[in-house]
């Protein structure tokens, strides 16, 4: 009994610290629960099409929200994503509710304005007056998060042997953003190597009336301006590599670049 015991306790002990456990066939490998090394909320409420913990990662299809298109654009076989993303949001998960219970007040102020619109004892302001205010929060969340970053991936190509030169001369990342509901992702793709309109947000844009960003290019292709906020000083080395040449692009010295040698 005292065996027992001790190898139940064990058990639970190692499943609370978080050792892996085995991999179970009925989990989806299409969708995947949004899933950060330093979760604060239990939930799988976010799905998402990049899971680098899939076991077909290799053989994935990536799918990518191009500008003026309303269907999502495949790319090459021949690219994959990293095993583990540059870049987390650390608030993705409080984004996400904070969309779903704006939304969720809206419905529900829409409905109480509806019964006050078929009251006979009060004016028709009332109504109107309360479904205006029901739609305030959730029009206010929707315009300030629309550029919101929750993961950064970097793209590899298969074909080629994964060397310094290879990935700085033709270097793409996916960026990850929440949609309307905040239930599920897309995906951007931008292109660090060759994109000379990706710049620094200016300190004019990024006040309250604004949406948050602190990235911004113009897409080549369709000539539409993209935003991105990311926040600074996560990432570790990769994302300081990159916020340098977004810098290095902007005119910033901020030590995180070659800056001397571009001179």
């Amino acid at each position: 009994m005292l065996t027992t015991k001790i190898i139940r306790c064990s058990t639970l002990c190692i499943t609370r610290i978080g050792i892996t456990r085995p991999f179970s066939s009925s989990i989806p490998l299409s969708k995947s629960p949004f899933r950060t090394s330093d979760n604060q909320i239990d939930t799988g409420d976010i799905s998402t099409e990049n899971n680098p913990w899939s076991p077909t990662l290799y053989s994935d299809s990536i799918y990518v929200q191009e500008p003026k298109k309303f269907t999502k654009t495949k790319l090459p076989w021949y690219y994959r994503l990293s095993y583990s993303p540059l870049y987390e949001a650390p608030s993705a998960k409080y984004v996400s509710l904070l969309k779903r219970m704006t939304i969720g007040f809206t419905i529900l102020g829409m409905y109480g304005s509806k019964l006050l619109l078929d009251s006979t004892q009060l004016e028709d302001i009332y109504a109107y007056t309360v479904a205006l205010m029901s739609m305030a929060p959730t029009a206010i969340v929707q315009y300030k998060t629309r550029d919101y970053v929750t993961r950064i991936f970097r793209l590899y190509d298969k074909n080629k042997p994964q060397t310094l030169e290879n990935l700085v001369s033709d270097e793409k990342l996916i960026m990850e953003k929440l949609n309307f509901t905040g239930n599920t992702t897309y995906n951007e793709l931008l292109d660090i190597s060759n994109s000379k309109t990706l710049k620094l947000t200016p300190k004019n844009k990024q006040n309250w009336m604004m949406p948050y960003s602190t990235w911004e290019e113009i897409e080549p292709e369709s000539q539409t301006k993209r935003s991105y906020y990311i926040e600074d000083n996560i990432g570790g080395l990769k994302m300081d590599r990159i916020w340098g040449k977004v810098e290095k692009q902007s005119g910033v010295n901020n030590g995180r670049s070659d800056w001397e040698d571009s001179k």
